[in-house]
């Protein structure tokens, strides 16, 4: 197991053939490797067959001895498992929230995981443990937060919204914590799933949880819906404790009117927290700066990384306007730590996060700044907000196409509007989709608004930073060829 220099850097060498090619062409792959058909509906019979055949390419018994030929591997993992994927770095791809997985990131975490510290005790690598903080104060000043904030790195959006909730209800509750099961949380109808599962996570059921319906038009949280359900439910007795606004939606990138939201939150005591994982970068630009007023005054933000500032995967951040109230809710005292006294050393992660063991998360943020200069993915973020403008209107001179949502960051909603509506509206829609994406130089993903008949529709997102005019140009043809056959097939059918 322990190799020579001789021995890694031939493994390097023989990984990075591979790597070299993903990262400098990455449309050798094809966008959609393993189909379009799930994107929008059901697997198709041959796509549900591809997949299982990569399980039967993979299934064999625990090996006892050594593969002794690696390249051999690496050729399993970069030219059959790899090219049957959605290529998630493809400039064409545009679905969901795309990020790019920017190769300084990935050189950072191959560091990383090759000095393989654990900063979790500040004091066990002090100068690492300093450049997570630091990637976490950055983040911060981004936000626009004061000096006693702070924050953790996390996986991504999903934990740091589990985090936020308990939080939210460990503060508001410390008194008398059993208080708790009468709690509400106010979100609109268009928060990320994930804070349904976080609810399960912390205890609640759907019950204390208020959806608020949205403004058709923008998609934002409808402000008097949302004082109105406050106000019942303190009358009915129940105890209101958090408030979610959100700063670029999954589903068409809608940001809440954060302002006042928070005047909202402080006149009724909430812990007011912003969902920002999707926009929350984009306020180093003017435009972010403009529509997220207010964020500032939130008492924590989840942000990714991995989205907005385009690096791989598992890179999230929950930031708190102040750090002391991560530290009450989330100290640790085994026997087996070192022993807590007030010292001038920051915080100890393992006392401001459930995670003890975890790794080290902040050089993949830390390096990749460092090199570049935050100038570079202000830049590219600003150069999405116009693309995104600019395809839009695009796309809106296309017939009978419509916009369902403009863009406020760099996601909007489109779909075909005809004569028809319900299920049949729905179904020239999802052949629309399947249209564009079966033509491989991009990739759409579905809208679906609140789950009614007849609301989808198809979103567009533009963010990987390897996404530039041209292809977005060679996706307006595609979409433009696409609704032509779709509405001649509409007009012949009428059925899909």
């Amino acid at each position: 197991m322990q190799l020579t220099a001789e021995s890694m850097n031939t493994l390097v060498t023989a990984a990075m053939k591979y790597i070299s090619d993903a990262h400098l062409e990455p449309d050798q792959w094809p966008l959609a490797g393993s189909g379009v058909n799930w994107i929008s509906q059901a697997p198709s019979t041959e796509e549900t067959n591809a997949a299982l055949n990569l399980i039967e390419q993979i299934n064999e018994p625990l090996p006892e001895d050594a593969c002794q030929d690696v390249d051999q591997l690496f050729q399993l993992i970069f030219e059959k498992l790899a090219p049957v994927s959605t290529n998630d770095n493809s400039p064409g791809y545009l679905a969901y929230i795309p990020g790019g997985g920017l190769f300084h990131a990935c050189l950072a975490e191959f560091i990383s995981l090759c000095l393989n510290r654990y900063v979790t005790i500040f004091m066990s690598a002090p100068g690492l443990a300093a450049i997570e903080n630091q990637a976490i104060r950055w983040f911060c000043d981004i936000i626009g937060y004061s000096e006693r904030s702070g924050g953790v790195l996390t996986s991504g959006g999903s934990l740091a919204t589990i985090y936020a909730l308990h939080l939210a209800r460990s503060c508001h509750f410390s008194h008398d914590p059993d208080q708790a099961l009468n709690g509400r949380v106010y979100a609109s109808n268009q928060t990320h799933c994930c804070l349904n599962q976080a609810m399960q996570l912390c205890g609640f059921s759907d019950k204390h949880l208020q959806q608020i319906d949205c403004h058709p038009s923008n998609y934002r949280i409808c402000i008097n819906t949302l004082r109105q359900s406050i106000e019942n439910d303190q009358k009915n007795g129940t105890q209101p404790f958090m408030l979610i606004a959100n700063a670029g939606t999954t589903n068409t990138g809608a940001v809440d009117d954060l302002s006042v939201m928070a005047d909202i939150a402080k006149d009724y005591g909430l812990w007011f927290h912003v969902d920002a994982a999707y926009g929350g970068f984009f306020m180093l630009t003017d435009h972010g700066k403009g529509i997220m007023k207010g964020i500032e005054r939130a008492d924590s933000v989840c942000v990714d990384p991995h989205k907005s500032l385009f690096f791989p995967y598992g890179t999230g951040a929950l930031l708190v306007k102040d750090q002391k109230k991560l530290l009450s809710v989330f100290k640790n005292k085994g026997t087996y730590l070192p022993e807590h006294v007030d010292s001038v050393l920051p915080d100890d992660i393992m006392n401001i996060s459930p995670e003890m063991t975890r790794e080290f998360r902040g050089l993949r943020v830390w390096l990749p700044i460092k090199m570049l200069g935050i100038k570079a993915f202000r830049d590219q973020l600003e150069e999405k907000i116009l693309l995104a403008q600019w395809v839009c209107k695009e796309i809106e001179q296309i017939d009978p196409v419509i916009i369902v949502a403009k863009p406020q960051l760099s996601t909007f909603v489109f779909k075909i509007q005809t004569t028809d509506s319900g299920k049949l509206l729905d179904d020239i829609n999802r052949c629309f989709i399947n249209e564009i994406n079966k033509q491989g130089r991009i990739l759409l993903s579905p809208f679906r608004g609140n789950g009614q008949v007849g609301e989808f529709g198809i979103r567009m997102s533009i963010l990987s930073f390897r996404t530039d005019k041209k292809r977005l140009e060679q996706g307006i043809e595609d979409i433009r060829r696409a609704a032509e056959k779709v509405l001649k097939g509409a007009l012949i059918n009428k059925k899909f």
